[in-house]
């Protein structure tokens, strides 16, 4: 039986990824969304024999997302589940270039996954879940690209510090309820990822900084990460970790 069952979007690299594989058990249920899904990470739940389930969803195409996640939530019994989490990680760096370069697809790409996504699911968790006892949690993947502004990644930057603020606000809606949802964001700083590489490849301004990150050890691997954040949800919803 599953006492604890955690969301994650963009659950296929990088962070999500490593999310993933701490969480597998057979006390937790992992709902894995994102495009593609992560073989490897699938093999290592069947040998486990983990609770472990791949959503394939394109979390750009923003009007289907309310029927994903209620999906997700009526495939099980609230009245087992202990606490119930959702990981906005998804995101994409993309456009790396000053704002009149951008195609009006890429700006609209960047919006969806960085942020409307993100709210939406929000928004269906919070509906869904209203007359859950469960400890409830929702988990914003923040950057230090919301607080610092950079050339040629302005779509970023803005969706990021766009995603901060509406996570405070939530947190405001939510802190006199009977039984709030808890609702923070994180900043994982900066990871050995493939994001990371997109910006050292990059042709702009930031691109040698990211290089010297790289060169100098700078880079904090997914899976320390991935642990400090569990830690930190720990503390902040005062959950045990199994």
């Amino acid at each position: 039986m599953s006492k604890h069952v955690y969301i994650i979007t963009g659950a296929s690299s990088g962070l999500g990824a490593a999310l993933s594989r701490l969480l597998l058990s057979e006390e937790i249920l992992v709902f894995s969304l994102s495009r593609t899904e992560n073989k490897e990470i699938q093999q290592l739940a069947h040998e486990l024999k983990a609770n472990y389930h791949f959503i394939a969803a394109d979390l750009t195409q923003v009007e289907r997302l309310d029927a994903t996640l209620r999906e997700i939530v009526e495939s099980f019994d609230p009245s087992t589940v202990e606490t119930v989490t959702l990981i906005n990680n998804a995101a994409t760096v993309n456009p790396i270039k000053p704002i009149q370069a951008c195609s009006p697809d890429e700006i609209m790409t960047s919006i969806q996954l960085n942020l409307t996504a993100p709210i939406l699911l929000t928004s269906c968790f919070i509906k869904e879940t209203a007359n859950w006892a469960a400890k409830r949690s929702i988990v914003n993947i923040s950057s230090g690209s919301g607080q610092y502004p950079a050339r040629s990644m302005s779509m970023y930057c803005s969706s990021k510090a766009a995603l901060n603020m509406f996570t405070k606000c939530v947190a405001m809606e939510q802190n006199k309820k009977a039984n709030p949802v808890h609702v923070f964001t994180i900043d994982p700083g900066m990871m050995n990822t493939g994001m990371q590489q997109l910006a050292r490849e990059s042709d702009f301004e930031l691109s040698t900084y990211f290089m010297k990150q790289k060169e100098e050890g700078n880079l904090a691997e997914p899976e320390a990460v991935a642990q400090n954040i569990l830690l930190e949800l720990s503390r902040l919803t005062n959950r045990p970790i199994d």
